[in-house]
């Protein structure tokens, strides 16, 4: 019979009871946390907070350059003081760029895909407070680049320390990173539509990306604060209404198509040349390259000083046809054509976007211009010449057609150029891919070694079927044939696996390896194949895509699918394996880098 002191141990006091009631009840809530359900409510509310802070990250950014760039006086004919204090803020976030924080050159978007493809999203957070810090001081330098490049960069940076912070799955991480980039884009430019598409498009490189709902509402959380802060904005410009008076209008907008494609290819090439040219002349010297080309933007504000900065109010004037002299605009789009070309082609902290909007109107607008001198009864106002050249611009330089069309209709809020605007956009669009590949953030980011993905490389992948690629001569294995004989007849074979088939039918899978095991075992009622083969089969049909055979083969680490008949999944049609697809993909991929058209 038990003692006293064991009916103690046994039977637990009230204390015990209330302490195992706790540690119940932790672990009740900790499981409860774990859970998945619990994963999709803090990425929820996680989205909602990068969205608001990517916003803050926006305007905060916007009004500490403007305060800078008035105090230092960099916004105008620079005089001893903007020199100075130009020079100071110049020679520090050109050493913290490329002494400090190289992932900060500039406008940080191609780091972004990069995180998103290489590093499942992981963007180190300091280096996300560098690219803050140096963007606002080259920014208030009076370099000819943007802030909403950098924005993009930054608010990424915000939504992949929180994924990174709070431990989610690489999946969530990389949707997080999304939705900083598409809070950012919305913020900066007041464009929920557009940063969507922009994101979409550009920065995660798929149009059918499963994140869409995260980040449309990171991209409306992050409009509706960012306006909020910034004063109730209907539109980033002033609201234009144009009108098409004649269907002959919309070949001149043709014509402007045409002029971007010419133009911003040639952009695009002198900015790889520039950087080519000075990394040559100054053997990698990065900062003296940086501040030499700060002496040039000082030369320029005495030539013209609004070739400064992003350029918004020069937009503003050739978007309301206040700029009517072709001398003027023909000057203007020179000069802001060079300095933009050695500030962006320096390395320094800066982005794309307004200074190609505002090439692009100021291309247009002299395109109207000429059109207005030649065909007076037919042209319509150089304004709207010029609200088609900023998307016609950008999606020659930017590589972004969707994203123009959306983002200039959203900054103009004129419905009624929407048609020109396509047909511009498209005409650019295709004639600068025959002329010249890749975007300019993929041109830099090989010129540097790196490698960002295309969309075109999932663009091939997908529109190549199963039936293309596929091995159509397959060597199988009858499903009676016994495991000795098996052994005998693969020994000089160099394939792993085989489709076994029974009366022409497919019944199953078996590989070298369970031959070879079954062989050495012989176990009872193991003697023929259909006794060992493996009956779930991974199948692909022949009309599914490329990409399709890719992820069935990651998802379930197989190293071959049997492709069968939608008729009938036991007729065997062929056999696909990564060797097939690679070398159907190479050939496919070197035949469109010969010449073929891409088409969007």
């Amino acid at each position: 019979m038990p003692s006293s002191g064991q009916n103690a141990q046994q039977v637990p006091t009230p204390q015990a009871s209330k302490s195992l009631s706790s540690r119940l009840r932790i672990s009740l809530l900790k499981n409860l946390f774990q859970t998945d359900t619990s994963e999709e409510k803090t990425f929820f509310a996680l989205t909602l907070i990068t969205g608001i802070l990517s916003a803050c990250t926006a305007v905060g950014l916007y009004k500490l350059i403007y305060f800078l760039t008035d105090t230092f006086g960099t916004n105008r004919q620079f005089t001893l003081q903007a020199f100075i204090y130009g020079l100071i803020a110049t020679v520090i976030s050109g050493y913290l760029t490329t002494r400090k924080f190289p992932t900060t050159a500039g406008s940080g978007i191609p780091g972004v895909k990069v995180a998103l493809s290489v590093f499942h999203g992981k963007l180190p957070f300091k280096n996300t407070i560098a690219k803050f810090v140096t963007s606002v001081l080259s920014l208030s330098s009076g370099f000819s680049l943007g802030r909403e490049g950098p924005t993009v960069a930054i608010a990424a940076g915000i939504g992949s320390f929180f994924g990174d912070y709070f431990h989610l799955t690489k999946k969530r991480v990389r949707a997080l990173v999304a939705v900083g980039s598409a809070g950012g884009i919305a913020a900066a430019f007041a464009t929920p539509m557009a940063a969507v598409v922009f994101t979409l498009e550009e920065v995660v490189g798929d149009l059918n990306e499963k994140m869409l709902g995260s980040i449309v509402i990171s991209s409306v959380v992050a409009s509706v604060v960012g306006q909020y802060l910034m004063g109730n904005r209907n539109s980033y410009f002033t609201e234009l209404h144009y009108t098409l008076n004649d269907p002959r209008e919309l070949l001149m907008y043709l014509c402007v198509g045409i002029m971007a494609a010419l133009v911003g290819t040639l952009w695009v090439k002198s900015v790889l040349k520039y950087r080519a040219l000075s990394i040559k002349i100054f053997k990698g010297h990065k900062l003296t390259i940086i501040t030499l080309t700060f002496f040039a933007i000082v030369g320029f504000s005495f030539i013209n000083p609004a070739v400064l900065g992003s350029g918004h109010g020069t937009i503003e004037e050739a978007l309301l046809s206040l700029i009517l002299d072709w001398k003027v605009l023909l000057s203007l789009l020179i000069l802001k054509f060079i300095a933009t070309t050695m500030s962006y082609g320096s390395g320094i902290s800066g982005g794309l976007f307004m200074p190609t909007l505002l090439m692009g109107a100021i291309l247009g607008a002299l395109v109207g211009t000429a059109f207005k001198i030649f065909f007076p009864e037919i042209a319509a106002n150089s304004g709207a010449f010029a609200i088609v050249g900023m998307g016609a611009f950008f999606a020659t330089v930017i590589r972004a057609p969707f994203t123009s069309i959306i983002m200039v209709f959203e900054l103009t809020r004129d419905y009624n150029i929407i048609l020109p605007l396509m047909i511009s956009n498209i005409v650019s669009y295709l004639l600068a891919s025959r002329i010249h590949q890749g975007s300019i953030y993929e041109n830099i980011s090989e010129q540097d070694g790196i490698h960002l993905p295309k969309r075109e490389d999932n663009e091939i992948l997908e529109s190549m079927n199963v039936e293309d690629a596929m091995t159509k001569d397959v060597i199988t294995l009858g499903s009676k044939l016994s495991i000795k004989d098996a052994m005998a007849k693969i020994k000089n074979s160099n394939i792993t696996g085989y489709p076994v088939l029974e009366n022409g039918l497919l019944i199953g899978l078996v590989s070298v390896n369970d031959i070879a095991s079954a062989y050495a075992k012989r176990k009872k009622g193991q003697s023929t194949l259909a006794d060992i083969c493996r009956r779930k089969i991974i199948k692909v049909y022949p009309d599914q895509s490329l990409f399709v055979a890719l992820h069935l083969m990651n998802r379930f680490s197989v190293s071959r699918l049997p492709v069968v008949s939608r008729l009938n999944d036991k007729v065997l049609s062929g056999i696909i394996t990564p060797q097939d697809i690679v070398k159907k993909f190479g050939y496919q991929l070197s035949q469109t880098k010969e010449g073929e058209p891409i088409t969007i």
